[in-house]
């Protein structure tokens, strides 16, 4: 994500942009090195170019399963875990995903010891697949060329399936109002009002999107 700031932004106010997380601190578990991600000034291209205003990359690989969607992953389930929807020793989790929010998702689970079960279309890199496996979930490939209404798609498989296990539940990453505004909330807190334009790839708009 590139953050772009007012050209006016003094050097006293672009200091406070540093990130605040410890180096030298033990976290309980590995999901507490979800967020908090630093923001990174780029400084030879906007020289190079001759761009007035400071640019900021959102340094969100630094994640502790390498994308954004960690974020969502963990709140989708803490949600649900805080409205008592799920817990542990009953509930699956299953999901239909591209990739990265069922990696946030696996990591998760495997941290709070839920069992995981992802939809994945054939599409989708066998790195993906092979994390996922790693981190505990069990990976069904579906027909890329399925519709994504189709019952042999990642989500009408998925919604097979919810119907089938016991004590299932879909997060549901379209639909699930806990993977809108984290990134937003983040920016906002470092900027403090000093952000003017966002630029992010589609598939994580959700979690810049504002109402």
């Amino acid at each position: 994500t590139l953050i772009i700031s007012h050209p006016r932004l003094q050097r006293r106010e672009r200091m406070s942009l540093r990130t605040e997380c410890p180096r030298n601190h033990i976290l309980p578990t590995i999901l507490d090195h979800i967020g908090a991600t630093p923001l990174v000034r780029i400084n030879r291209l906007t020289q190079n170019e001759g761009v007035a205003c400071e640019v900021l990359a959102k340094c969100e690989f630094f994640n502790a399963g390498g994308s954004v969607k960690d974020r969502i992953g963990k709140r989708m389930i803490e949600d649900a875990e805080k409205r008592g929807d799920i817990s542990p020793d009953k509930t699956t989790i299953i999901e239909p995903t591209s990739g990265n929010t069922g990696i946030g998702l696996a990591l998760t689970c495997a941290v709070k010891g839920y069992r995981c079960i992802i939809t994945l279309p054939n599409k989708m890199s066998q790195e993906k697949s092979n994390t996922l496996e790693a981190l505990g979930a069990e990976v069904i490939r579906t027909p890329t060329e399925a519709a994504w209404d189709a019952p042999e798609s990642h989500i009408g498989v998925a919604n097979k399936l919810n119907r089938e296990v016991p004590h299932s539940w879909i997060p549901n990453q379209y639909d699930n109002e806990a993977t809108f505004l984290l990134t937003t909330k983040a920016l906002l807190k470092k900027s403090i009002n000093r952000l003017a334009v966002a630029c992010t790839c589609a598939s994580s708009r959700q979690a810049l999107a504002a109402p």
